[in-house]
């Protein structure tokens, strides 16, 4: 080492950083990491950067009316609805109007609580020349997103797609048990303003193939009914709920299981949902439905002569701005790129189903724990975990909790999500139609 080279050692002047620069070729830090690591801390400190992951926009809480209530967790809440008296269209006879009663009807909630968590090195993401905790912060807030959308998807289309079924399990003789595709929807009937479990005392009227029959017991497990009056079945034969909720697919297929290949999206199929959702005096939102529709069913309605007619003079969207494919029709045509799909349609062919939907106000009721920014308050550690709201998907808000270093070194931090509460789909079935759930319309097509 020459004399200047030793005098800046020394002093710590320029040459020392050139000299001792850390290198994670030379330094073999880079083979101890974890793999996930590994992968982006480069030999040579090849310099690289995070790119954002290919994510859809997390629409279904947007459109949940808001309802924050306390319990503890596991705790079930039942919310009731008053249905209408029914109109008076003749004169009083006598000097007193007879009384008149309505009807009740509940949904419930149960307070659960949702999280995940993430664990950084503080040192090794020091190491990467884009911040590995910055980028763990942004994962697990599309996380958060990601989950309590396919949360409030789940309610909804659980409701909305319960009640209609086909036979998977033949009887070649007249049998009461009939094995279904899904159960959904056929365990409760709506007795003395409240939904009981289906028996021989409360039956769920129903159709197989058009002809009428009762269920008096279900067995979600398997999926089994058991049915008030014993039936010859094959395969494919419709089952449908005298309560079920109204839905739509092309050329009046009545299940999936009907649908063929050629039976894609129509505007007369959102129409249809339209009427319907009208004729129940469901509300609007924002003066018009909102379509939640994938790329699929987009694809297909250009390909509609009635879709093209009127998109010609379609408006904007007042709702969800660039988001939305335009407002007409009465809908505003939301892209939704977590639109659900099934590989059961064809009669067996495995055709891949989708299934948009068309929903009004109140459609989906979000029920968020209240209070969560308070559980901490008064215990003298507000401000430790460092604790802020965010909201990862529209209308929903979640806690993102980061937790101080727990190890010797103080080098690992844990940062985490959570949402206490619940998503529920409200009944109707006091007012309008037999149907229980009103206020959205499936369409499934191929």
């Amino acid at each position: 080492m020459t004399k200047t080279a030793a005098s800046a050692y020394r002093f710590g002047a320029a040459p020392l950083a050139r000299a001792f620069r850390f290198d994670l070729a030379r330094h073999d830090v880079r083979s101890t990491l974890p793999a996930a690591i590994q992968a982006i801390m480069q030999p040579f400190m090849l310099e690289r950067t995070f790119e954002d992951a290919l994510l859809p926009d997390f629409l279904y809480p947007a459109l949940a009316t808001q309802r924050p209530w306390s319990a503890n967790l596991g705790d079930t809440r039942t919310f009731t609805r008053a249905g209408l008296m029914a109109p008076v269209t003749t004169p009083v006879t006598g000097s007193d109007p007879t009384a008149s009663t309505y009807g009740f009807e509940q949904f419930s909630m149960t307070m659960d609580q949702y999280a995940n968590s993430v664990d950084t090195n503080m040192l090794q993401s020091a190491m990467t020349l884009s911040s590995k905790y910055l980028e763990d912060i942004q994962t697990l807030g599309v996380n958060a997103g990601q989950s309590l959308n396919r949360i409030a998807r789940g309610r909804l289309y659980a409701a909305y797609g319960s009640g209609t079924t086909w036979v998977v399990t033949a009887q070649g003789s007249a049998s009461t048990t009939c094995v279904v595709k899904d159960a959904t929807g056929f365990d409760k009937v709506y007795s003395n303003s409240t939904f009981v479990a289906v028996s021989a005392g409360t039956p769920l009227n129903i159709t197989i193939n058009g002809v009428a029959n009762t269920v008096t017991a279900v067995n979600l497990g398997t999926n089994t009914l058991t049915l008030g009056t014993a039936v010859t079945q094959a395969v494919g034969d419709t089952v449908i709920s005298a309560a079920a909720p109204y839905s739509v697919r092309p050329n009046a297929k009545a299940s999936r299981y009907n649908l063929a290949g050629s039976d894609t999206a129509t505007a007369a199929a959102f129409r249809a949902a339209v009427a319907q959702l009208r004729s129940n005096n469901v509300p609007t939102i924002g003066g018009n439905y909102v379509a939640h529709v994938d790329p699929t069913t987009e694809s297909q309605l250009y390909g509609d002569a009635d879709f093209k007619q009127a998109y010609q003079g379609r408006g904007d969207s007042r709702v969800f701005g660039e988001m939305s494919i335009g407002t007409f029709l009465g809908i505003d045509w939301v892209r939704n790129n977590e639109a659900p799909t099934t590989t059961d349609g064809g009669s067996g062919a495995n055709l891949t189903v989708h299934r948009p939907i068309v929903m009004g106000a109140d459609a989906l009721i979000s029920g968020p724990f209240d209070g969560m920014q308070e559980l901490l308050m008064g215990t003298g550690v507000d401000s430790v975990p460092y604790i802020r709201f965010i909201g990862p998907a529209a209308g929903a808000q979640v806690a993102l909790i980061v937790r101080p270093p727990q190890d010797r070194l103080q080098q690992n931090i844990s940062t985490s999500w959570s949402w206490v509460g619940d998503f529920a789909a409200p009944t109707d079935i006091t007012t309008g139609t037999p149907a229980r759930y009103k206020r959205a319309v499936v369409i499934e097509h191929t």
